[in-house]
């Protein structure tokens, strides 16, 4: 203290400011910087994360609507039974489309399914006969069939009384 005494009044407002301006840098360095650091830091991960929670928000909408979007074609990709329920569903769907398009189906022999990769193939070999605008009319309905069915193979026959005759090779995908 005896220093300090000796000081003149500026000289010792001085002292008192730089040593308070020094007891303010250090308290700055040693406690605010790194609170502001801290700060800084938890603000950024606040905005991830609320990014990241308007993105789960979004998704979440998308998912309503998707959902109700993949009710609509749940019966196409899932097997309603076995491969004899599947195989005995496709051979309806293929009767009544021919009852419905005046051809006669001559013969149907369904084929074994064949597993490929993610999917499997069902097939049926038909012989159908009837005019030319019937058997037209068959091909369109099969296309247009509620299990997706399609004509893979098409080979068509003129008979001798006038009629056309046809051997379809049908087939149906289920993904599994």
């Amino acid at each position: 203290m005896d220093f300090f005494s000796k000081l003149a009044k500026k000289e010792r407002i001085g002292l008192f400011i730089a040593s308070t301006v020094v007891l303010l840098a250090f308290a700055d360095r040693l406690v605010v910087s790194p609170i502001r650091g801290v700060i800084r830091q938890l603000n950024r991960e606040i905005e991830m994360r609320e990014e990241e929670l308007r993105r789960d928000i979004m998704s979440l909408n998308e998912k309503k609507a998707i959902s109700k979007e993949y009710e609509k074609y749940t019966q196409y990709v899932t097997k309603a039974g076995s491969d004899e329920e599947e195989v005995a569903k496709i051979l309806a769907e293929i009767e009544e489309i021919a009852r419905k398009s005046n051809v006669n189906l001559v013969d149907i022999t369904p084929q074994a399914p064949k597993e490929i990769d993610f999917y499997r193939e069902y097939a049926a070999e038909i012989e159908i006969e009837g005019q030319t605008s019937s058997i037209v009319s068959f091909l369109y309905r099969l296309s247009n069939s509620t299990l997706l069915l399609r004509a893979q193979k098409l080979r068509i026959n003129l008979k001798a009384s006038g009629s056309v005759g046809a051997f379809v090779l049908v087939t149906k995908i289920l993904i599994t």
